[in-house]
């Protein structure tokens, strides 16, 4: 579903990613992993066409290339991108989140899909009127990626789903990441620091260092966490 090909870049002059290339099938979930600093987020970013290529590599989605391609042109080929901040509208209720969310949808696409989504995070349904503030961080994860099932996605880059979030938040939130890949087919890349949680969930761990591409393991019956600790040194 999606390759990555000899990918560099960074911010002004400072390279933070150089020659990174690996593919991620379609349906599966995969976990990127590494210290602070070794390009994560900004692996995400380039993918999602938020910062641009310093080489010749390429990126391409379901075959077709999509280097130079607009976020709203990446959400219409099916790729969708969650940050890690500023990922909901605090201001305004969940209900009115949901709404914002599937703007570009149409009125009647939108109601549809909106109350498809409330059935299938029925945790929502009980919170429509609260905001973002009012909301557990486990409730808020949820909110957030109800926005993202509306576009009814083929593939989400994940920026810390597990962020701030309490051990039972992150059980609750990973159950549902699980769903999405299991159930729903949804491919998933996601960033995150809590390595034993996500590898509970994940098929493959990418692991980058200093920038640069350092493994990429497949997990399996009687995965070792305690391998991935090189990353991390």
């Amino acid at each position: 579903m999606l390759t990555v090909l000899n990918v560099s870049t960074g911010y002004q002059k400072k390279e933070v990613l150089s020659g990174i290339s690996f593919n991620i099938n379609r349906g599966e979930i995969v976990m990127l992993a590494g210290s602070n600093g070794s390009g994560k987020s900004t692996l995400l970013k380039t993918i999602f066409g938020m910062l641009p290529l310093w080489s010749e590599g390429k990126i391409t989605f379901n075959g077709e290339i999509i280097t130079g391609s607009s976020a709203s042109e990446l959400l219409k080929k099916g790729l969708l991108y969650i940050p890690q901040k500023n990922n909901l509208f605090e201001d305004l209720t969940v209900r009115e989140n949901l709404q914002m969310a599937g703007l570009t949808l149409g009125k009647k696409i939108a109601k549809e899909r909106i109350a498809k989504t409330l059935a299938s995070f029925d945790v929502l349904g009980k919170l429509l009127n609260r905001t973002p503030m009012r909301l557990s961080g486990g409730e808020r994860q949820l909110l957030v990626l109800a926005m993202a099932t509306l576009h009814q996605p083929a593939m989400i880059l994940y920026d810390e789903p597990f962020g701030g979030l309490s051990a039972h938040n992150i059980t609750f939130i990973s159950h549902q990441l699980k769903m999405l890949g299991r159930e729903k087919g949804i491919t998933l890349l996601i960033v995150e620091h809590r390595v034993r949680e996500c590898t509970a969930i994940a098929d493959r761990v990418i692991g980058l260092k200093l920038g640069r591409m350092f493994s990429d393991v497949a997990i399996k019956k009687g995965f070792d966490i305690n391998s991935l600790q090189p990353i991390f040194l």
